[in-house]
């Protein structure tokens, strides 16, 4: 099993790779039917095991791995094309009840979310449609505010439950070869429509529901940024203009920043220091895993068993990897702090296991990673 695992792994990213090169998806019986040949081929593998070489059950394993892989992408990419918003509801007036799902952001004069939505209903018919369960709404102010201090935002929290009138549309990103794609990007999230929060005389005002505990990560964000929002809004000028990036250093969010210090940033090349990285989520795992070591030696000197029943530098290594972990949660789980919680875990099972394979490549995985303990 361990021979072939670095076959399958190769198999699995060669079929994902193979599928996003395709012009259109499988239909469903074309996925289905290559899903249990590979399942097929995969008994048989099994039954003759013993009778096949290393390099055939290699090679098997790395073909399964790929029709499974190109069956299962096609498959989810079926099922999440089932739930694109009507083009019919397009531009209509709905009422939408559903949850606060993200951390506001907040601009001078707007502020987003994700919201999944819980019922949809078309104001002019008076009747139920179908939309889309994850949506990116804007709240634009009528009259723009300093953005700390927004009149219709300020009871906006993560995990709330709250019922807007709305305009929908469907993700539409910019024709640039090579640049970003928002609409690939809302498909990786889920994310199947975007629209704006109707404010206006004819539309019925936005009404909080209830309050709930759902999306914790998400209000404990918002807490943490309002409260540095609180100490900094009150102090002078500069204090207000750092309050965005001390958020965006802490916790990650960087729409606080103002256009001017993101010039500055630009100029300086230091823009990218702006976002938690690698770098941040490694540094953050080796800081807690030294201070966990060095609590648990102490615990030796006040006749503690902690080290006897476990080794200081088993508990640091897994205590730096689980606290890195929940940071990374916190600062909004980018894809660069994936990355590096990934390869923290891989770093800190190897250190674990010790044996010559992890000091071989344990330099590696910090590089990857962002670093190392």
């Amino acid at each position: 099993m361990v021979k072939t695992l670095p076959w399958c792994l190769t198999g699995w990213l060669l079929g994902t790779a193979l599928q996003l090169q395709q012009a259109s998806l499988w239909s469903l019986n074309v996925a289905l039917t290559v899903a249990c040949v590979a399942f097929s081929v995969a008994w048989i593998a099994w039954w003759l095991r013993a009778k096949n070489s290393q390099f055939t059950n290699c090679l098997l394993s790395a073909l399964i791995a790929l029709g499974l892989a190109l069956s299962l992408v096609n498959a989810r990419c079926l099922w999440q094309a089932q739930h694109r918003l009507d083009p019919l509801i397009e531009g209509k007036e709905l009422m939408l009840s559903g949850i606060i799902a993200s951390l506001p952001q907040q601009s001078a004069s707007s502020v987003r979310f994700r919201f999944q939505v819980k019922s949809a209903l078309e104001v002019n018919a008076s009747s139920s449609v179908v939309v889309p369960e994850w949506i990116d709404l804007a709240w634009y102010e009528r009259e723009p505010t300093d953005w700390m201090a927004g009149r219709h935002w300020t009871d906006l929290q993560a995990g709330d439950t709250w019922q807007f009138n709305v305009r929908l549309k469907a993700p539409h990103g910019t024709l640039n070869p090579g640049g970003f794609d928002e609409a690939l990007w809302r498909w990786e999230q889920g994310v199947m429509a975007t629209g704006s929060v109707l404010t206006g005389k004819r539309a019925e005002a936005p009404q909080k529901i209830k309050t709930s505990w759902l999306y914790p990560v998400a209000q404990a964000r918002q807490y943490v940024r309002s409260e540095i929002e609180r100490k900094l809004v009150s102090g002078d000028a500069q204090s207000r203009s750092m309050a965005g990036v001390i958020a965006a250093l802490v916790m990650g969010d960087q729409a606080a920043i103002q256009s001017s210090d993101w010039d500055l940033f630009r100029a300086t090349g230091v823009a990218h220091l702006m976002s938690i990285s690698g770098l941040h989520i490694t540094l953050f795992a080796w800081v807690m895993a030294g201070a966990i070591r060095g609590l648990w030696r102490f615990s030796a000197a006040r006749d503690s068993r902690l080290c006897l029943h476990w080794p200081a530098p088993h508990a640091a290594v897994l205590a730096g990897a689980l606290l890195a972990t929940l940071y990374a949660l916190f600062s909004g789980w980018g894809l660069p702090s994936q990355r590096t919680v990934i390869m923290l875990w891989v770093l800190s099972l190897l250190r674990l296991r010790g044996g010559a394979l992890a000091t071989f490549l344990e330099p590696w995985l910090g590089f990857v990673g962002g670093g190392g303990f």
